[in-house]
């Protein structure tokens, strides 16, 4: 199930964040994020079969996507899926789910970035619109070297 991200789902998206990337957004950057107001924020959350209408045993936060809506244009800041929920289709779910939520909202132009080594990122961005305008050269720090980052766009309209 998508829904809109609160606060108590910071410490879990943290931790996505911390297993995932290199520049990771930590609790105090996750808190000061949601409380802007263009920041906009989907998660993805299910419940095993064993813990649903418990109270007690809380739905699991598989994804999320993180991002910033600025009057016409949008930009996706992180987007990831826990490493034992990755190609379940949730990652796309919550890429469609932002951005029919966009749409809805008149937003003409979608952006982001991405590691060129990222190949499962970039076959989901291309196969949801976007397109490759530009490149950060070596940008992003690796343990084998450098990578390069991809700046993607989608138009909406």
């Amino acid at each position: 199930m998508i829904r809109v991200m609160r606060p108590d789902d910071f410490d879990a998206i943290a931790a996505i964040e911390a297993q995932k990337f290199s520049t990771a957004f930590d609790l105090g950057r996750l808190s000061v994020l949601f409380n802007k107001e263009a920041f906009c924020g989907f998660v993805d959350v299910f419940n095993t079969p064993n813990t649903m209408n418990k109270p007690d045993k809380p739905a699991i936060l598989s994804g999320y996507l993180l991002a910033m809506i600025m009057v016409d244009e949008a930009e996706i800041l992180s987007i990831a899926v826990r490493s034992d929920h990755q190609k379940r289709g949730r990652g796309s779910g919550l890429l469609g789910h932002f951005l029919a939520h966009i749409a809805a909202q008149g937003v003409e132009t979608v952006l982001l970035e991405v590691a060129a080594d990222n190949v499962p990122a970039l076959s989901l961005y291309h196969r949801h619109g976007f397109a490759e305008f530009g490149r950060r050269i070596a940008y992003y720090n690796r343990s084998d070297g450098r990578c390069d980052a991809i700046l993607m766009r989608r138009e909406c309209g």
